[in-house]
């Protein structure tokens, strides 16, 4: 796969005038050969090249589509992720001993001051001392592939006062510090561009735990580094902390500014009746409900919906065919989570149901899950939509975004290959060419 340089520019919109020529440009209306963006926004389709001035790319035949949108992934944990050892293909112990060595070697510095590595095989037994030989001075631990347990060495048992080496993976994680201020901001900067190579302009990225710093975060301090537009959907544990969040203002917004409050994620493993008072609270106050696939869950947003006559494009993650029905007479959206990419599928666009994608903590490429979806019997218009038009209805947002028209944020993504013009199982080998955001191009292989 060909991979140039990234092109990371900082301003939100470009006010510069450029015309991509000479391309498959799909667009409501069909295909054309030209477009052109000003100040952020299409100003043109279709226009002369005669008639065409400012910044004229030729893409010399390529594609153009509407910029890929990733509707519910948890971009810290899976940028941190990409900061940590992967051991799936270790051997012993003493494989084990050297990659530890290496990677600590190369990471002076380690995020919340921690070495983590993740993936270790089941048949690989190791101790505190097996860590502390190849890691001796900061935290390290351990994750098993099951993802159950952490092995602690002994800085890492001294830093949370626990006696014993093997903890379970819960208590693990409820015990590591929180990501600082300049982690979350190196994370930014390191990972973003690495989204635009994608071809994603936007993605919704959840988050949990304490909401309101993350919020200030993104919003101010990460804000000037966003080259994607970001959707900040928040869960949380009770009702309580809900409502504190809100007495900020804070409220679903369209995603115009770079960053925006996106929805109020409900989790299936709350009780009953905190996860209604929860959904009443957000939905009454005007946010967008994104809720587990649970039964309380849906009875709710069913009794707040008919009650106050209001519908915020509240959305169900992690659909199955049984609710399908359900959900299209309530006017909910869905949001399809990794491992759902089965028949039922086709069943939610026979009803009639909008439904996008989510990549959960694992970012795939959207070409690839598009792919995907066609070889299982979507056209490839369905699974197209499932990253733009439809997205962008899930987030209130299909006015401006979603469709290559005039008027609409230059949101755009740049293929070498046109997905409706090759057989199904090879559209997940399609690279990305360029990809703008608001009018900047934040991603170039260089291939153009």
């Amino acid at each position: 796969m060909k991979r140039g340089a990234l092109l990371i520019v900082m301003e939100h919109t470009q006010d510069e005038k450029i015309s991509l020529i000479n391309g498959r440009i799909h667009t409501p209306s069909g295909t054309a050969s030209n477009i052109t963006f000003e100040h952020g926004r299409i100003v043109s389709v279709d226009d002369e090249i005669s008639g065409l001035n400012g910044k004229i790319i030729d893409l010399h035949g390529r594609t153009v589509l509407p910029g890929f949108v990733d509707t519910g992934t948890d971009f810290l944990a899976w940028s941190e992720n990409q900061e940590r050892l992967n051991l799936s293909g270790i051997h012993s112990v003493r494989e084990l001993s050297e990659s530890l060595e290496t990677y600590s070697r190369a990471n002076p510095e380690p995020l919340r001051g921690w070495y983590i590595a993740y993936g270790l095989p089941e048949e690989v037994i190791i101790s505190r001392d097996d860590i502390d030989a190849a890691v001796p001075a900061l935290p390290c631990a351990v994750i098993d592939a099951k993802k159950s347990h952490a092995v602690l060495n002994t800085p890492a048992m001294n830093e949370f006062n626990m006696p014993q080496d093997n903890v379970e993976l819960d208590e693990f994680t409820q015990h590591l510090p929180d990501l600082s201020e300049e982690d979350i901001i190196s994370l930014v900067k390191t990972y973003y561009p690495k989204l635009n190579a994608l071809g994603i302009t936007e993605i919704w990225s959840n988050f949990y735990g304490d909401a309101k710093r993350l919020w200030d975060i993104f919003f101010s301090d990460v804000y000037d580094l966003l080259t994607l537009r970001l959707r900040c959907n928040f869960g949380f544990n009770d009702v309580s902390a809900l409502n504190e969040f809100l007495s900020e203002g804070l409220r679903t917004g369209d995603g115009l500014p770079f960053c925006k409050l996106g929805g109020i994620i409900i989790g299936g493993n709350l009780e009953q009746q905190e996860q209604k008072n929860m959904i009443y609270s957000a939905h009454l106050s005007g946010c967008q409900v994104i809720s587990d696939n649970n039964k309380s869950c849906l009875n709710a947003l069913e009794r707040v919906i008919k009650k106050s006559r209001k519908n915020s494009r509240h959305l169900i993650r992690g659909i199955t065919g049984s609710l399908i029905e359900r959900m299209r007479l309530l006017g909910l959206g869905g949001i399809m989570m990794p491992g759902q990419e089965d028949d039922f599928i086709h069943e939610t666009f026979r009803n009639g149901l909008v439904i996008s994608s989510g990549s959960g903590e694992n970012v795939k490429p959207p070409v690839k899950i598009i792919g995907d979806l066609v070889s299982h019997g979507l056209s490839t218009a369905e699974a197209l939509s499932i990253y733009t038009w439809s997205a962008s209805w899930n987030a209130g947002t299909e006015s401006r975004r979603g469709e290559l028209a005039v008027g609409n944020d230059a949101d755009i993504v740049v293929l070498e290959q046109d997905p409706f013009s090759v057989r199904p199982e090879e559209v997940c080998g399609i690279d990305v060419a360029m990809t703008f955001c608001a009018g900047c191009a934040v991603y170039d292989s260089g291939a153009i």
